[in-house]
């Protein structure tokens, strides 16, 4: 494959994120299900992680992508999962590199 193909670049970093959402919604139900309350407290406490997840894949993903290249492993999906859920230190950080 070329390499200035967007697939060569950003392969190994998307299929980790994917992965890492995938997990991360997992984790969001198993979570909210440990919630005490009604079905309908469960599963907005269950929405809201869901869309601190997906928000948080888009920030690590944006933040990341063009310093990831390492292959796609157990490993790396753990820590993409670990950054999908503690975005805001990594935006953070970010912020205040840039100043």
């Amino acid at each position: 494959m070329p390499e200035d193909d967007p697939l060569t670049r950003y392969g190994p970093p998307l299929a980790s994120v994917i992965f890492a959402v995938v997990l991360s919604v997992l984790v969001a139900a198993m979570l909210a299900g440990q919630i005490d309350g009604d079905y309908q407290t469960r599963a907005l406490v269950y929405a809201g992680f869901v869309m601190w997840t997906l928000f948080g894949a888009v920030v690590v993903f944006v933040l990341a992508h063009r310093g990831e290249a390492a292959r796609l492993s157990i490993r790396r999906v753990l820590l993409w999962t670990a950054s999908v859920w503690l975005w805001p230190v990594f935006l953070l950080l970010r912020r205040r590199k840039d100043n």
